[in-house]
């Protein structure tokens, strides 16, 4: 299962739902799309922009009470509906486990995490309990290789940790 977004609340009497949406996909909230919430299909009813994130009225969820209950819970799609992504872009748990090396070869350890931030996200990578921060940009990232499980880091990344370190 893939998670689309995340319920925070209910949202009036009518058994709707605010939800932080974690997919660039907006439309897999439209009216007539097919969500799982707590392992049951629901079909979206209505949704709207709300600040922050979306509103969403699934069929079968018929009160604020039982909005209530799915504070927390994700809203999820099968594997199958996964869309492909434009080149350069990878979806987190592509690049969760793989293991990271430097340009010149060295072991970086595996990526645990991926951090969202406003810029650009930042893969976690650890080796015991050595952590590597490494920003997801063209400059920072030579090559990513999911089919054999691994990513390449320019160089550069490790000079400047090595600045760091010396300080």
């Amino acid at each position: 299962m893939i998670r689309v977004g995340q319920v925070t609340g209910a949202y009036g009497l009518e058994g709707a739902v605010k939800v932080t949406p974690l997919t660039d996909f907006h439309e897999r909230f439209d009216p007539g799309a097919c969500l799982m919430l707590d392992g049951s299909e629901h079909h979206v009813e209505w949704s709207r922009p709300s600040q922050p994130g979306i509103v969403v009225k699934l069929k079968g969820i018929e009160n604020r009470t039982m909005a209530e209950l799915f504070r927390g819970r994700y809203l999820e799609i099968a594997d199958e509906h996964m869309r492909s992504l434009e080149p350069g872009r990878f979806y987190h748990r592509q690049v969760v486990g793989l293991a990271v090396f430097s340009s010149s070869g060295e072991r970086l350890g595996v990526v645990e995490e991926v951090l969202e931030r406003p810029a650009n996200d930042v893969w976690v990578s650890k080796d015991g309990a050595i952590e590597h921060l490494i920003p997801a940009t063209k400059d920072a990232v030579v090559q990513v290789d999911i089919a054999h499980g691994r990513i390449v880091v320019a160089d550069w990344l490790l000079n400047i940790e090595d600045a760091r370190e010396s300080n």
